[in-house]
């Protein structure tokens, strides 16, 4: 008795119409070349998305898809205690800056024209002891008198980095150009926001300024390196005592940032705005990881600070509390 047998589907040779079918073999060229073949669909189904690049180099260096200048930690300019003087408070302000900005020969840039937005939270730490009880009342100690502070606000301002010249900031309102422009002023807030959540708009704990621009752009912009200007962003924390006065009681400084005055075609790296390698620490023997910037003492607004010997943070995180 014979095994069963399978029958097979027979090779069509033909098209539907009858017309025969010639098989088509590699060029001699390709049969041994491992490339993967491309069709001309490849190329003209999206002429250029310079966003889809970005993003796939985000993921790849470890960029988040919304980074944005980062922040140094934060200095804290007065005392802070609870009502009976048993536990000391240590400040730290979290920012994040939203829209607008990317890195550009390794530095945090934007154009004066687009709207960026800054979110800002802060935390308040015992010394002594767990902090139990709310943010306020608490003291503050100026000049060895103890004041109750019965609310905190938040503002934020620029100025040349390594200078004291302040630079004004616009914000808009929802009709944007078309609107009245305003200083940005500070708000109230509470302690324990969480930037990662979505419905900041309704969180007292957590400050948002909307549509703001730089007012005028940096100096030198695409020229000499060494005659480049730079801004920082201040993130202020403000203590309001009894009688109304307010005293600054905290500050965290962005990464410096270059802000650009013209279109984005008068720039040469405006098809290749991103360039982190630099700055990732995957190549520790680019020459662009050992930049050495100079200290207080250089020239004003020259070149980035370096927030008072604290490494520069890159585009990975914010400092350690």
């Amino acid at each position: 008795m014979s095994a069963p047998v399978t029958p097979t589907t027979p090779r069509q040779n033909s098209s539907p119409n009858g017309t025969p079918i010639t098989p088509v073999s590699a060029p001699p060229e390709r049969k041994n070349d491992t490339r993967p073949a491309f069709t001309t669909n490849s190329f003209h189904a999206t002429p250029f998305q310079q966003q889809s690049i970005r993003k796939r180099r985000d993921n790849s260096l470890g960029f988040p898809p919304d980074a944005g200048p980062f922040f140094s930690q934060t200095q804290q300019h007065y005392n802070l205690y609870n009502m009976d003087r048993t536990n000391s408070y240590k400040l730290r302000i979290n920012s994040k800056v939203d829209r607008g900005f990317f890195l550009a020969e390794n530095d945090w840039t934007c154009y004066r024209r687009n709207y960026f937005q800054i979110s800002s939270a802060f935390s308040l730490t015992g010394t002594n002891h767990p902090v139990n009880e709310p943010e306020i009342p608490c003291l503050i100690e100026v000049e060895g008198q103890f004041h109750t502070v019965t609310q905190f606000t938040l503002g934020i301002s620029a100025r040349v980095s390594n200078s004291d010249k302040k630079i004004e900031l616009v914000q808009h309102t929802p009709k944007r150009d078309k609107g009245p422009q305003m200083t940005p002023m500070p708000k109230p807030i509470r302690a324990g926001g969480n930037l990662n959540l979505s419905s900041v708009g309704a969180n007292t704990n957590i400050v948002t300024f909307e549509r703001i621009q730089f007012k005028t752009a940096t100096a030198n912009n695409g020229k000499r390196r060494a005659a480049q200007q730079y801004y920082v962003v201040m993130v202020d924390l403000y203590s309001h005592v009894e009688n109304g006065e307010p005293y600054r009681v905290a500050t965290a400084t962005s990464a410096p940032l270059v802000v650009r005055g013209r279109s984005p075609g008068h720039y040469a790296d405006s098809h290749e705005r991103f360039n982190p390698i630099g700055m990732h620490p995957a190549f520790p023997n680019d020459n662009r990881q050992h930049i050495t910037f100079p200290g207080p003492n250089s020239a004003p607004g020259m070149m980035p600070p370096d927030f008072n010997g604290a490494p520069f943070p890159g585009p990975y995180g914010q400092y350690p509390p």
